[in-house]
């Protein structure tokens, strides 16, 4: 799930009981004090923070500290520190242009990069980023047409990602894959 920059405050348990929802994005520059307690309470995400180590610890009448919270919202926020190219690709103002200067400062090996959490690649990330633009979507498979059938840990490629969250990047990686297939 990807949040809009747009987003001003998150209310409390927001998200709980989402049991499908294994990664959500938040815009960086989120007020941490206008996110709730508990956003991702009893959902898969949670289970993921807590195998990286971070969790939500509960007072002695159950509710989530203020502590505990923080380090839970932060660790949402930086989580994908460590793979940068994906986390450019998870941005809600994504262009064309700052995915070519990245692959340009880090080279075009970087496309098929995989996350050690989800197991997608940049193209992943941004195929299901519902504001990237299709035609940033089609640069970025043009690098490397095979990582469009990659498969993440659901067993999912890039492609069942634009299907479902960016049409416009489904369309245009489409035509990118057939002119590959016609220029090969």
């Amino acid at each position: 799930l990807f949040l809009p920059s747009t987003l001003k405050e998150i209310e409390l348990y927001a998200f709980m009981f989402c049991q499908s929802l294994r990664l959500l994005i938040l815009p960086p520059d989120v007020d941490l004090n206008n996110v709730g307690h508990g956003i991702i309470y009893e959902t898969n995400i949670q289970q993921i923070a807590e195998n990286a180590g971070v969790a939500y610890e509960e007072d002695d009448n159950g509710a989530i500290t203020d502590e505990s919270n923080r380090r839970v919202i932060e660790w949402l926020i930086h989580h994908m520190d460590e793979t940068p190219f994906h986390k450019l690709c998870s941005d809600s103002s994504i262009t064309t242009r700052q995915i070519n200067n990245y692959l340009i400062e880090h080279g075009n090996n970087t496309e098929a990069a995989i996350d050690t959490i989800h197991g997608t690649t940049p193209l992943h990330m941004l195929s299901m980023n519902p504001n990237a633009p299709a035609d940033t979507i089609a640069a970025l498979l043009d690098v490397e047409v095979e990582v469009a059938f990659s498969l993440d840990n659901r067993g999912k490629t890039s492609l069942d990602y634009a299907r479902d969250h960016n049409v416009d990047g489904l369309i245009a990686m489409i035509g990118s894959l057939c002119n590959h297939r016609h220029s090969a």
